[in-house]
């Protein structure tokens, strides 16, 4: 205590019993034999209250006559043996404490106030204290209570009005704390006058509860004190204290209120804070439109934007979001349409869409959901503009990936499988040619950028070509789509790698009418005798989509490898018989990998 005492205190508090703690035991020594071999592993109630009692003692002492101490000590008032509660209680009721300052003795007050009102609103919990040590504290806490209005009903403006309340009747409780506030505010307002509700506002946690209060009240000056004057204010809390009174006031007295209000010497900032103060519904957008015409940036840059509290009316909204620089905020009201299943205009929500992507708005709101849930609401329109999803589809790719909300790249998928230019396009961009008479030169970031979401795309790949929306498979454009890329591929120094990427794909080609169980045109394409690559894609996608796979540790039996490796025998032999001998000896190749397999989780089992 006397070289480190903060790391001391802190240590004795850590010590405390507590309610709520476990110990899994320190280990017994092997080298010094301090322990007799006939000792039991316990620790008698004792020796625990010995323990229990000494710290806590320790911790009064240390505590001193130190307020910040002493408030952290009182919240372990219900676990401190009685000895040390005594004496705890007698510290906070000496002179010594008593005598301080309002402002010094003010933290321990409040420490004691919440600590006496969580016991009493809990009185039927197990850990809550009976009623007469609680008497005790509350005894305490009342000759500790400020006189300062502003200091003893500081605690009433916060936003944690649950944690005030005396009961579960939420109800009852609100009505009685708006009372209790009204109170407190009048009672300031006629000792100090509105220049003293304004400092008061200034040193409370929500200033926005004080100016609900101020609304409530038809004294003129209060108008004339906040209204124009604290509109543009730089102090945040004078900025919550006239949101507040705006939004009580129109609660009130309603929109007429608003308009008749003299504004003929505010300025376009004013107005437009005015009115972001007010609900975010069709009233203020309209006169938004009135009272700012060409300056309606002044309230669109500033709206809070609840779709919760607009309505039906949203559409308005969202064309004005994006207008003046939203989108974020447009995409959540669009959001919210979506949801509560309101017509969406298809057009404003992929520009909504693509205005997020260079938007300098704060995405501290951003929920990715109602990003992602919105591109799957335009995947499902047949009338929206292809080139327009195409280019949503790409700026937002990551989130394409089936692990936010199970959304897909359809339509990047879709034009991998039927347009080949644009596969080889894709190829080219993540890999280099093997034409030695093409240069390479260090890509630029926004290259790297490009080539990293291709290589995301053909990862992700699960549409194989020549299939159809409708399920089917159609051999013919499939053998049109391979001939137009091995062309394009050949050219450009990229064909063995566009082998191996269709490969992977074609993991997913369906059956063949005739019952085998890959389409023949797919196993005819991977049979080819130029085809090694392709077959080694097939290989490598056959492994991907397993994943990390955790094997037991201790299983004895290899089943899920052997069960994979006959499942790779039957289609091997399945191919063969058809005549795809090539393609039957990679599948062959994969059984035999996973019997390999099987045979060394066995063996680990063993060794165990």
């Amino acid at each position: 205590m006397n070289e480190w005492p903060d790391i001391a205190w802190n240590l004795i508090i850590e010590l405390l019993p507590s309610q709520h703690q476990s110990s899994s035991g320190s280990h017994k020594p092997n080298w010094r034999k301090t322990i007799p071999e006939d000792w039991e592993k316990e620790v008698t109630r004792q020796e625990y209250r010995q323990q229990a009692s000494f710290y806590a003692g320790l911790a009064v002492d240390a505590a001193g006559y130190d307020t910040a101490r002493l408030s952290e000590l009182i919240d372990h008032f219900d676990n401190l043996p009685p000895p040390a509660f005594d004496r705890l209680v007698e510290v906070l009721a000496s002179p010594t404490i008593s005598d301080l300052p309002e402002e010094q003795r003010l933290p321990v007050w409040d420490h004691l106030r919440k600590f006496t009102h969580r016991h009493r609103r809990h009185a039927d919990a197990k850990w809550a204290l009976p009623d007469e040590p609680i008497t005790r504290i509350e005894k305490v806490a009342k000759r500790l209570a400020p006189t300062n209005p502003f200091n003893r009903y500081r605690h009433l403006f916060t936003d944690d009005d649950f944690d005030l309340y005396e009961n579960d009747n939420w109800n009852e409780q609100e009505k009685k704390f708006d009372k209790k506030r009204e109170t407190v505010i009048t009672e300031i307002f006629r000792q100090d006058g509105v220049e003293g509700v304004v400092r008061f506002a200034g040193s409370v946690v929500s200033p926005g509860l004080v100016g609900q209060v101020l609304g409530t009240m038809a004294d003129e000056v209060v108008e004339q004190t906040l209204l124009p004057n604290f509109l543009d204010t730089a102090d945040n809390k004078q900025k919550a204290l006239v949101s507040g009174f705006i939004w009580r006031r129109r609660h009130i007295n309603g929109w007429e209120w608003c308009d008749g209000i003299d504004r003929s010497d505010w300025t376009p900032g004013q107005i437009g804070h005015f009115l972001a103060c007010l609900p975010f519904t069709k009233g203020a957008w309209d006169r938004a439109s009135q009272w700012l015409e060409e300056n309606q940036v002044e309230y669109w840059s500033r709206a809070g934007a609840n779709p919760y509290q607009a309505g039906d009316d949203l559409a308005i909204a969202v064309d004005k979001l994006i207008e003046y620089g939203r989108p974020y905020s447009a995409i959540h009201c669009l959001d919210r349409m979506r949801r509560t299943k309101q017509s969406i205009d298809i057009e404003q929500s992929v520009r909504a869409l693509l205005a997020a992507l260079s938007s300098s708005e704060p995405t501290y709101d951003t929920d990715i959901s109602r990003i992602v849930g919105l591109i799957k609401f335009l995947q499902s329109e047949p009338s929206v503009d292809q080139d327009g999803l195409f280019q949503v589809e790409w700026a937002y790719l990551p989130w394409l990936d089936g692990y936010h909300g199970g959304a897909a790249p359809k339509l990047l998928e879709s034009r991998l499988a039927s347009d080949p230019e644009f596969f080889c396009e894709a190829i080219r961009l993540i890999y280099r040619s093997k034409n030695k008479e093409q240069p390479s030169k260090e890509p630029t970031e926004e290259a790297k950028a490009i080539a990293k979401n291709a290589w995301r795309l053909l990862r992700e790949w699960k549409t194989p070509p020549g299939a159809q929306e409708n399920g089917t498979f159609r051999a013919e454009r499939f053998n049109q789509w391979l001939q137009r890329v091995k062309t394009l591929c050949a050219e450009s120094g990229h064909l063995e790698i566009a082998f191996t990427n269709i490969g992977e794909v074609l993991i997913h080609a369906p059956a063949d009418p005739d019952g085998l169980w890959i389409h023949r045109a797919a196993a005819t394409a991977l049979n080819d005798r130029d085809a090694e690559e392709m077959r080694a894609g097939f290989s490598t996608g056959t492994y991907n989509p397993r994943g990390v796979h955790l094997v037991p540790v201790l299983d004895p039996t290899g089943k899920p490898e052997r069960e994979l490796a006959e499942r790779f025998r039957s289609k091997a032999e399945a191919v063969e018989n058809a005549g795809y001998q090539r393609f039957a000896i990679t599948l062959r190749d994969l059984a035999d990998d996973y019997e390999h397999k099987a045979e060394r989780v066995i063996n680990r089992a063993a060794s165990y």
